[in-house]
């Protein structure tokens, strides 16, 4: 499961809103670019940063529940259930957003978590 680019993160990004402006237009700061794949987005519009997690692989080994759920999951677009996950963000204390595949049509989508329980 390849890592996605700075470009597909930032294009992807753009189809979610801004947690405190609901603005639409993020980018990479690429000052912050960790090796595990740890990055820091930004709101081009308040300057609002939040963490992406680009490194699935280790997520999925960590996380058992979460590969049995992705199997379930049906594409909005042609309702085929099974999906890849190709990195995710913490948009804020209370949202977590997965940016999923369809397995089946190859449709790119954002879904929030259900699957993430913040207190």
């Amino acid at each position: 499961m390849p890592n996605p680019t700075v470009k597909e993160v930032e294009t992807r990004l753009a189809t979610v809103q801004c947690a405190i402006c609901k603005g639409s237009s993020f980018g990479i700061d690429e000052r912050f670019m960790q090796a595990d794949g740890e990055w820091r987005g930004i709101c081009r519009k308040c300057y609002y940063t939040f963490p992406i997690y680009t490194d699935m692989e280790f997520y999925l080994r960590t996380q058992p529940d979460i590969p049995y759920r992705l199997k379930e999951m049906s594409c909005p677009t042609c309702n085929h259930q099974g999906v890849s996950l190709n990195f995710r963000i913490t948009m804020s204390v209370r949202e977590s957003i997965y940016f999923l595949t369809c397995t089946s049509c190859q449709k790119t989508y954002p879904e929030r978590s259900s699957l993430e329980a913040f207190e």
